[in-house]
């Protein structure tokens, strides 16, 4: 029997939202012709081929203020078994082999070991990494320079290992189960895990058996990642273009909020503007440009944030039951606008609702405007909300030709005031304690006592008649020797020695 494509989509794990405000350009184009071909959310397959890429760029950087730091990404996918983790990883690096087959070949190393300064390390079991973090604290410390591209050195007895200018990407796969049980307050608070990208991955459509990936695809999505590897490896630095400074700094500003005003977050999002700017550089390189727009950065951010609500979801562990509902678009967009006063341009809207400008201009009660600062001014798109007039409204007039009663049977129809306290019962009082007997200032008898010194015969104060002690009977003599010895001859029982 076959099945049609609406039986297909019919049932539905999660509510997905819309990836495409997540990326940009070409790496967009090349997510949305793989994701209708698999079972899973494409966020999973988004994260990997962000990670796979910026594993193959050891030497581009992008700027940072007034310095630059590396691509490196560390991306955790987090879903529960058979939840799409897997493939999503599998179909990335299927795209990544096509594209480069001799880094795929010698440079990916399966599980956290010794290798030189460049590699793509993956682990599918990503919780025992975290569990001996817990015990050995120079391997969690080694995650963090590896991120950071520090210098990484491990002791060992025999041969101790330094890597001075270390490439490490890292994908790893963790269930949610696992991931809040390796959690360790030393770990969230020295930095670990805001330096892990982490997406939820999840079931959101079935499809059957016979639907297979086109054979076209991948070799296609590998081409267009080839080219992008050939052009970034001569970029050598990505910048920040003119319009996308102030973009940065509301940004910066917005995130940073979030993440303090939270704290679940702030073990996760200490972080998130440098994830958004090696993101956005990843998609202006996919591009083949050398510079960071407006729009990189604002697709960056809004998967920075969807990480970050996620991640707050799952390391707060809460059930289905007690889960809020998430917000609507409309909800978001009205939340985002009130924030600023009323007027938020695109830049502070769109990178926090996860939409594009076109579904945010669909909504019915968004004004959307065109302001420009100045003569030679960039013009922003400015959102407003449409004034809601439906509660000034009066209140309908009631034009019935019933005939209003006359006052005095107005009076008598007046309802009267009853206390209910009048058919209450009154409550039972509880009785008032005796008062306690006064006690006597004199010290009680102790009856025991009494009662022994009562049956005790008198004692004779007469020793017996034929005990004789021995200091009376020899009162005034004194032995040579000055002592007495003891004998069982005599009546006294003492003798001079």
């Amino acid at each position: 029997m076959d099945l049609s494509p609406d039986d297909l989509c019919s049932e539905r794990s999660m509510s997905a939202p819309g990836f495409r405000a997540m990326s940009t350009g070409r790496l967009r184009d090349v997510v949305a012709s793989l994701a209708p071909h698999v079972e899973w959310f494409p966020i999973g397959l988004l994260g990997g081929l962000l990670c796979v890429f910026s594993a193959m760029l050891p030497e581009t950087r992008v700027q940072r203020g007034s310095g630059s730091m590396p691509l490196m990404l560390h991306v955790l996918l987090c879903g529960g078994t058979d939840e799409g983790k897997g493939q999503s990883w599998g179909i990335a690096s299927a795209v990544a082999k096509d594209a480069n087959s001799s880094f795929m070949s010698g440079h990916v190393i399966n599980g956290v070991a010794d290798r030189d300064g460049h590699a793509l390390i993956v682990d599918t079991e990503y919780a025992r990494v975290l569990r001996a973090g817990r015990r050995q604290a120079n391997l969690s410390q080694v995650l963090r320079d590896l991120w950071d591209g520090a210098t990484v050195a491990t002791s060992r007895a025999k041969e101790p290992v330094q890597v001075d200018d270390p490439r490490v990407a890292i994908m790893g796969h963790i269930t949610p189960e696992e991931f809040r049980a390796s959690m360790s307050t030393t770990e969230r608070d020295g930095g670990s895990y805001n330096r892990l990208l982490i997406l939820p991955v999840a079931q959101v459509q079935w499809l059957s058996e016979r639907e297979q990936m086109p054979r076209h695809l991948t070799p296609e999505a590998g081409e267009a990642m080839a080219r992008a590897v050939r052009h970034s490896q001569r970029a050598g630095l990505v910048t920040l273009s003119e319009g996308a400074y102030e973009v940065a700094d509301i940004i910066r500003r917005d995130l940073l909020t979030k993440a303090r005003e939270s704290e679940g977050l702030k073990a996760f999002a200490a972080r998130c503007n440098e994830q958004v700017r090696r993101i956005a550089a990843l998609f202006a390189l996919f591009d083949l440009r050398s510079q960071i727009t407006a729009t990189d950065l604002e697709a960056a951010a809004s998967l920075v944030t969807y990480t970050m609500d996620s991640v707050e979801e799952i390391a707060g562990g809460e059930s289905p039951k007690g889960r809020r509902q998430p917000l609507s678009l409309a909800e978001k967009v009205r939340a985002r606008i009130e924030l600023h006063g009323g007027s938020a341009t695109s830049s502070q809207v769109l990178p926090y609702v996860g939409a594009t400008a076109a579904e945010v201009r669909a909504l019915p009660e968004v004004v959307v405007t065109v302001e420009r600062s100045g003569k030679t001014g960039r013009p922003s798109t400015v959102f407003t909300l449409r004034g809601d007039d439906s509660e000034s409204e009066p209140e309908p007039v009631s034009h019935s030709s019933a005939p209003m009663p006359a006052a005095a049977d107005r009076e008598a129809r007046q309802p009267t005031v009853v206390r209910l306290d009048a058919y209450r019962p009154e409550p039972n009082r509880a009785p008032e304690p005796a008062p306690e007997p006064k006690r006597s200032v004199h010290p009680p008898v102790s009856r025991g006592r009494a009662a022994r010194t009562a049956r005790r015969e008198p004692v004779p104060r007469t020793a017996p008649a034929n005990k004789v002690s021995p200091r009376n009977h020899f009162r005034g003599l004194r032995p040579a020797s000055g002592r007495w010895r003891q004998s069982t001859s005599t009546p006294a029982g003492w003798v001079p020695w």
